[in-house]
């Protein structure tokens, strides 16, 4: 990112522009920002791969094994069931495959609020309903369907298909969870509904996180595909990684299957609590923390995810307003309560072009600004513009670090996600980074919508292919 003087709106504002750059400069995440993060990551993998628990013990990166050994082949044929729960909704997904090809059909299924806040029992009675129900639909003619479980909360991986939930995110407070095992949460509820009672016999197979179900999809689609990303409400990624890169592999995980590569599901939301990422944070950042749901966690998520965006514009709008420097005569009280500007506002804004103002403008009128000056606008449009440039490059870093690891001419990475789909910028500030910071590997950024869900049912063909037979 060029310095802020030397960008284009600061320099046309009519006024103030002193008092602007110094309240702004810390947005800037520049070539220094840039190294040292990857210098930091790297330190922080080598800690999460060591055989020393008490070196991964000084971590926040989860950096898990998903026992995901091999990607599709092309050779896969069956129908198999995926299942993807990561939030206030879940979806049920059947994919028949013929010698790799694969038709979808998905139905999706709201959670009450009751549900989210209840027991885990109860949450996983209401998903077993549902099964049954959409068994029924879909009426299935095999009498035993493999299922893979897309989980989409933080858990410690055992095997394919057993964890234990680490803890609940977006939304879900359940009263218990952490520590219990969600794949047989799923088979105790199958049990309770009466297993004779399904149209058709379900196996639940493999549990994974929605970064990986987003990863099987993309390259269902795209055989370069090795990363994928969710960026969106919060965000993750999952790499194809070496066994030779994990010096903890042969301690940890070492079995007799002969592929030297496996899916890492890196759970990078956390990256950062153990403050290795201090030197970045600015004072929005720092704000911010103070007041969410989960002040000094999730401290990576909060540099750039949509859950965060649009409060640490409002957090630099306000301190502009204080400096005298925005909407001098025309104060907001909707622009002073915390989380009001989301990142839809942001994405809106990001949306007019260096001509329009039209979504800027509507967007003030919705916090009682009617006339704002062109500085105003200005300098609301450059607010919304430099935060999530700055959030594009974060997570666009922590991809170069995943490509040096891949280490391969061609790299796809799936991405899915309501940030990454509707930002209009996002895209492309990612791609300008890593094409820049990782020259040597042609990449290529792709949607994968929903692809989590469909994840969930190729990773069960991908076990049902490796067993013996």
């Amino acid at each position: 990112m060029e310095p802020l003087g030397n960008r284009q709106r600061i320099q046309a504002l009519s006024a103030h522009r002193e008092q602007v750059v110094e309240a702004l400069t810390q947005i800037i995440f520049d070539g220094g920002h840039i190294r040292r993060m990857i210098e930091t990551f790297e330190q922080q993998i080598q800690l999460a791969n060591s055989p020393d628990e008490m070196q991964r013990q000084q971590t926040d990166l989860f950096w898990e094994n998903t026992f995901v050994r091999r990607l599709l082949d092309g050779t896969e044929n069956g129908t198999y069931l995926g299942m993807d729960l990561g939030g206030t909704n879940f979806r049920l997904v059947r994919v028949d495959l013929r010698d790799g090809e694969a038709t979808t059909a998905t139905r999706y299924y709201s959670l009450g609020k009751g549900l989210l806040v209840g027991p885990s029992s109860e949450l996983f009675d209401y998903i077993a309903v549902c099964l049954k129900s959409f068994l029924k639909e879909e009426k299935f003619a095999n009498k035993l369907l493999p299922l893979g479980f897309t989980f989409s909360f933080p858990s410690q991986q055992m095997s394919l298909k057993h964890s234990t939930i680490s803890t609940w995110t977006k939304g879900v407070t359940c009263t218990d969870g952490p520590g219990l095992d969600s794949a047989v949460l799923l088979e105790e509820a199958i049990a309770r509904l009466g297993v004779e009672t399904l149209p058709a016999g379900v196996e639940v197979v493999a549990r994974i996180s929605d970064s990986t179900g987003t990863l099987l999809a993309g390259n269902l689609l795209d055989k370069n595909c090795k990363i994928g990303l969710i960026l969106g409400t919060g965000s993750n990624a999952a790499f194809v990684e070496y066994t030779h890169n994990i010096e903890k592999w042969d301690a940890c995980y070492k079995d007799d299957d002969p592929s030297d590569v496996v899916v890492i599901n890196c759970e990078f939301g956390a990256f950062g609590d153990n403050g290795c990422l201090d030197f970045m944070k600015t004072e929005f950042v720092k704000e911010l923390d103070t007041h969410s749901n989960h002040p000094g966690s999730f401290t990576f998520e909060k540099q750039f995810s949509g859950l965060y965006l649009g409060e640490l514009v409002r957090l630099a709008l306000i301190k502009l307003v204080r400096a005298g420097c925005l909407f001098a005569d025309q104060p907001s009280s909707l622009l002073e309560e915390r989380w009001s500007f989301t990142t839809a506002h942001v994405t809106a804004i990001e949306s007019d072009s260096q001509e329009t103002s039209t979504n800027t403008k509507s967007v003030l009128a919705e916090f009682e600004i009617l006339h704002p000056t062109a500085d105003d606008v200005s300098l609301v449009q450059e607010v919304c513009e430099l935060t999530s440039t700055r959030g594009a490059y974060i997570v666009a870093t922590a991809m170069v670090v995943l490509l040096n690891h891949i280490n391969l001419p061609e790299v796809t990475i799936a991405v899915d996600g309501s940030l990454y789909e509707h930002h209009p910028k996002y895209h492309n500030n990612m791609v300008k980074l890593i094409s820049t910071w990782c020259p040597q590997t042609k990449t290529t950024l792709r949607l994968v919508k929903d692809g989590s869900g469909q994840g969930g049912a190729l990773v069960a063909a991908i076990r049902e292919k490796t067993l013996p037979h």
